[in-house]
């Protein structure tokens, strides 16, 4: 099976910054306005696939980040407000504990070169 590379919001160009941003904050807009996570993320109609996938994907991270880890929500309630399976938000979740794991993994090793 092959690994598809999704690309990180770091190595975006200044132009594809700024679509994700402007992305994020229609999500929480329509969030706010009460749509479900998949309606908001149906409105991203203008985006190309590749980038609504990372939008849909990274979004949902953020929020489990704010919302579970930040202000304690708990995941079911989380999926409940977002008519969400837990699966799903399980799933997120440990996506993003990943990431992080991938992050200070990257950090450590850049550290150790600098200090050699």
């Amino acid at each position: 099976m092959a690994l598809i590379r999704v690309p990180q919001y770091a190595q975006f160009s200044k132009k594809k910054r700024k679509i994700y941003e402007l992305a994020v904050q229609k999500l929480r807009l329509n969030l706010a306005q009460g749509f479900t996570y998949d309606q908001a993320c149906d409105t991203l109609s203008d985006l190309d696939a590749e980038m609504r996938a990372f939008v849909r994907d990274d979004f949902l991270k953020i929020l489990i980040a704010e919302e579970h880890f930040g202000a304690g929500l708990e995941l079911t309630d989380l999926a409940l407000f977002l008519n969400l399976s837990c699966e799903q938000i399980e799933s997120a979740a440990l996506s993003l504990l990943n990431d992080m794991v991938r992050e200070a993994d990257e950090h450590q090793r850049k550290e150790r070169k600098r200090a050699h």
